[in-house]
């Protein structure tokens, strides 16, 4: 008995023994778990810290975007040159920009609330109304003119392009002062109609002209007719019964009469110069002024004149107006130069300002530069030089000469001869090499 009761205690303290132990055993594999779950906890709550900071930084970021875009817009909002408004249904004014505000007068403060149709010139009003309408009416941009008067009490007109926001409460307006296109626009119609006027002025005179060169080519070609005429009749029937001073008086009529004829077709030639059309073609300078120094030579074999022409040079111009052009300069050095021993005349090209520019240069007496200004004016003869002439060669090369958009000019020594420079402004070719 006493050893079964001996058992059962130590029975009891093995089993308390291992109970203890297996509480041991279970509080530190529960102790070990914990300090993992703690570890795993702490390391998900920094990468979630991380990931908190991270996120701040793209929205500090995304928010001093928006906050530098917001700025840009509303710089360029401001300060564009353009006026800027919205409206509602009503008209009424509900935001602006500076130029805007500027446009209509006002402080940009003092607008809010406003109609916009209180600036609006009462004959424009109807006509604006019926423009704000057709906006809310409308999903696209509508285009308006209309006068305003700002709160100085000054009128401007403005260009208004509007369209619609998407909930169609408001609308957006741009203004464009137009006030100074307005007065061009103006300007110009009122210098369309002078001009109309001036058009109709100047037929007037060609028709005025035309009849002027009728009478002239006719009215007075027939006495002039008649005068030498009759003078040869009178010299032939009565040429034995008049003595030398008769006969004087009456070459001097023949001579005064062939002279005023040959005005008369300097005048003609002169007045048409103006009114012929331009037919632009190839026109082959050099030959046309081998032409002329032929002619020259055959009308005066006594002069003794070397002409030296460069050849191949080609230019672009109506033909029948160029040849006026070399006959008249290269028939003025032979007047003035032609009289003189060894006398040369030279037709070439040369270049002034990058452009080719023609010329005809003698060895003549040449002017005074002093008169350089009046040599291209009709009627103007060069004193001095004993050359007679009607001073209309020279005014009607000037006038050829600019309507083929070039200048003429001339330049001169004293008793070293003169030169004569043309441009043109139609340019074919140079000097063939």
């Amino acid at each position: 008995m006493g050893t079964d009761k001996n058992r059962l205690v130590e029975s009891d303290k093995l089993r308390r023994r291992a109970e203890k132990y297996l509480i041991a055993q279970g509080s530190e594999k529960s102790a070990s778990r914990t300090v993992v779950e703690m570890q795993r906890i702490l390391h998900e709550l920094q990468v979630h810290q991380i990931e908190l900071e991270m996120q701040n930084t793209e929205l500090r970021q995304a928010r001093d975007e928006v906050e530098n875009a917001l700025e840009k817009y509303t710089d360029l909002y401001d300060f564009a040159p353009v006026g800027y408004l919205t409206l509602d249904r009503d008209g009424a004014i509900h935001a602006a920009n500076l130029c805007g505000a500027a446009l209509l007068g006002i402080e940009r403060s003092q607008l809010t609330g406003l109609r916009f149709g209180k600036f609006v010139t009462k004959e424009h009003r109807p006509a604006f109304n019926a423009f704000l309408g057709k906006v809310f009416a409308s999903k696209g941009k509508e285009v308006s003119e209309v006068a305003l008067l700002n709160g100085k009490k000054q009128q401007i007109v403005v260009q208004i392009e509007a369209v619609a926001t998407a909930s169609m409460r408001n609308c957006r307006l741009a203004l464009i002062d137009i006030s100074e296109r307005k007065r061009a626009e103006k300007d110009l119609e009122r210098l369309n109609t002078d001009l109309t006027n001036r058009a109709a002025e100047l037929d007037a005179a060609n028709i005025e002209l035309e009849a002027f060169n009728y009478s002239v080519s006719h009215d007075l070609r027939r006495p002039l007719t008649l005068i030498n005429s009759y003078s040869q009749e009178v010299e032939e029937l009565c040429g034995d019964k008049l003595d030398d001073q008769c006969r004087k008086f009456i070459q001097e009529i023949n001579e005064g009469s062939l002279r005023m004829n040959r005005l008369i077709d300097t005048l003609l030639t002169f007045s048409s110069v103006s009114r012929v059309a331009i037919n632009l073609e190839s026109v082959d300078l050099s030959a046309r002024a081998n032409s002329v120094a032929t002619e020259l030579k055959l009308a005066g074999p006594e002069n003794r004149v070397t002409f030296q022409i460069a050849a191949g040079i080609v230019a672009k111009g109506d033909p029948g107006l160029l040849q006026v052009v070399l006959d008249n300069l290269i028939g003025n050095a032979w007047k003035f130069a032609g009289s003189r021993e060894e006398a040369v005349i030279e037709f070439g090209v040369t270049a002034v300002d990058g452009k080719p520019a023609y010329f005809v240069r003698d060895n003549g007496p040449g002017f005074d530069m002093a008169l350089a200004d009046k040599l291209f004016l009709p009627f103007q003869r060069l004193s001095g030089t004993g050359t007679e002439g009607q001073g209309i060669g020279l005014a009607t090369v000037e006038r050829i000469v600019r309507r083929h958009g070039g200048k003429v000019w001339a330049v001169s020594q004293a008793d070293k001869g003169a030169t004569f420079f043309f441009t043109l402004g139609e340019i074919l070719a140079n000097i063939a090499s």
